[in-house]
Protein backbone atom coordinates (compact mmCIF):
# COMPACT_ATOMS: atom_id res chain seq x y z
CA UNK A 1 0.00 0.00 0.00
CA UNK A 2 1.23 3.47 -0.82
CA UNK A 3 1.97 5.85 2.03
CA UNK A 4 -0.77 8.39 2.83
CA UNK A 5 1.14 11.31 1.30
CA UNK A 6 1.14 9.54 -2.10
CA UNK A 7 -2.67 9.18 -2.19
CA UNK A 8 -5.18 11.66 -3.54
CA UNK A 9 -8.09 12.14 -1.17
CA UNK A 10 -9.32 15.73 -1.15
CA UNK A 11 -12.45 16.49 -3.20
CA UNK A 12 -10.86 19.72 -4.42
CA UNK A 13 -7.94 17.81 -5.94
CA UNK A 14 -10.34 15.47 -7.76
CA UNK A 15 -12.38 18.37 -9.09
CA UNK A 16 -9.29 20.15 -10.40
CA UNK A 17 -8.00 17.06 -12.21
CA UNK A 18 -11.40 16.27 -13.74
CA UNK A 19 -11.74 19.86 -14.98
CA UNK A 20 -8.21 20.73 -16.08
CA UNK A 21 -6.32 17.45 -16.31
CA UNK A 22 -5.31 15.55 -19.41
CA UNK A 23 -6.69 12.11 -20.32
CA UNK A 24 -5.13 8.87 -21.49
CA UNK A 25 -7.59 6.23 -22.62
CA UNK A 26 -6.52 2.61 -22.80
CA UNK A 27 -8.57 -0.54 -23.34
CA UNK A 28 -8.56 -1.31 -19.60
CA UNK A 29 -8.73 2.09 -17.93
CA UNK A 30 -8.84 5.86 -18.24
CA UNK A 31 -5.96 7.80 -16.73
CA UNK A 32 -6.39 11.47 -15.86
CA UNK A 33 -3.32 13.41 -14.79
CA UNK A 34 -2.16 16.90 -14.02
CA UNK A 35 1.12 18.34 -12.75
CA UNK A 36 1.18 19.33 -9.08
CA UNK A 37 3.45 21.61 -7.06
CA UNK A 38 4.75 18.86 -4.81
CA UNK A 39 8.03 16.95 -4.90
CA UNK A 40 6.19 13.65 -5.45
CA UNK A 41 3.27 12.16 -7.36
CA UNK A 42 -0.10 11.21 -5.87
CA UNK A 43 -2.54 8.54 -7.03
CA UNK A 44 -6.04 7.25 -6.64
CA UNK A 45 -7.86 4.30 -8.20
CA UNK A 46 -11.57 4.41 -9.02
CA UNK A 47 -13.67 1.35 -9.84
CA UNK A 48 -17.33 2.25 -10.33
CA UNK A 49 -20.35 0.18 -9.35
CA UNK A 50 -21.28 -0.22 -13.00
CA UNK A 51 -18.06 -2.17 -13.61
CA UNK A 52 -19.24 -4.86 -11.19
CA UNK A 53 -21.97 -4.93 -8.59
CA UNK A 54 -19.82 -7.19 -6.41
CA UNK A 55 -17.54 -5.35 -3.99
CA UNK A 56 -15.13 -8.31 -4.02
CA UNK A 57 -14.49 -7.86 -7.75
CA UNK A 58 -14.11 -4.07 -7.50
CA UNK A 59 -11.69 -4.39 -4.58
CA UNK A 60 -9.64 -7.01 -6.44
CA UNK A 61 -9.12 -4.60 -9.34
CA UNK A 62 -8.19 -1.78 -6.94
CA UNK A 63 -5.68 -3.97 -5.09
CA UNK A 64 -4.03 -5.06 -8.33
CA UNK A 65 -3.77 -1.51 -9.67
CA UNK A 66 -2.41 -0.16 -6.38
CA UNK A 67 0.24 -2.88 -6.34
CA UNK A 68 1.22 -2.05 -9.94
CA UNK A 69 1.51 1.62 -8.99
CA UNK A 70 3.60 0.79 -5.91
CA UNK A 71 6.02 -1.47 -7.79
CA UNK A 72 6.52 1.03 -10.63
CA UNK A 73 6.44 4.20 -8.52
CA UNK A 74 10.19 4.86 -8.83
CA UNK A 75 9.99 4.81 -12.66
CA UNK A 76 7.36 7.55 -12.79
CA UNK A 77 8.27 11.19 -13.31
CA UNK A 78 7.50 13.17 -10.17
CA UNK A 79 5.06 16.04 -9.62
CA UNK A 80 1.85 14.53 -11.01
CA UNK A 81 -1.59 13.87 -9.59
CA UNK A 82 -3.05 10.79 -11.28
CA UNK A 83 -6.53 9.28 -11.21
CA UNK A 84 -6.94 5.80 -12.70
CA UNK A 85 -10.53 4.81 -13.52
CA UNK A 86 -11.09 1.16 -14.41
CA UNK A 87 -13.16 0.18 -17.45
CA UNK A 88 -15.32 -2.94 -17.78
CA UNK A 89 -12.67 -5.15 -19.48
CA UNK A 90 -10.45 -4.76 -16.39
CA UNK A 91 -12.71 -7.26 -14.61
CA UNK A 92 -11.48 -10.17 -16.73
CA UNK A 93 -7.92 -8.89 -17.27
CA UNK A 94 -5.01 -10.61 -15.59
CA UNK A 95 -2.47 -8.83 -13.43
CA UNK A 96 0.09 -8.96 -16.26
CA UNK A 97 -2.37 -7.40 -18.73
CA UNK A 98 -3.19 -4.58 -16.30
CA UNK A 99 0.49 -3.88 -15.71
CA UNK A 100 1.34 -3.94 -19.42
CA UNK A 101 -1.52 -1.58 -20.28
CA UNK A 102 -0.57 0.82 -17.46
CA UNK A 103 3.10 0.97 -18.39
CA UNK A 104 2.46 1.34 -22.14
CA UNK A 105 0.08 4.24 -21.52
CA UNK A 106 2.55 6.07 -19.28
CA UNK A 107 5.43 5.50 -21.71
CA UNK A 108 3.38 6.73 -24.65
CA UNK A 109 2.63 10.01 -22.89
CA UNK A 110 6.16 10.32 -21.45
CA UNK A 111 5.16 10.04 -17.80
CA UNK A 112 7.82 7.33 -17.32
Amino acid sequence: MLAQKYRLSRPGDFKLIFQQGRKISTPLFLIRYQPNNLAYSRFTVIVANKISKQAVVRNKIKRRLREIIKLNFSKLKQNYDIIITAKAPAVIATYAELEKDYLLALKKYKLI
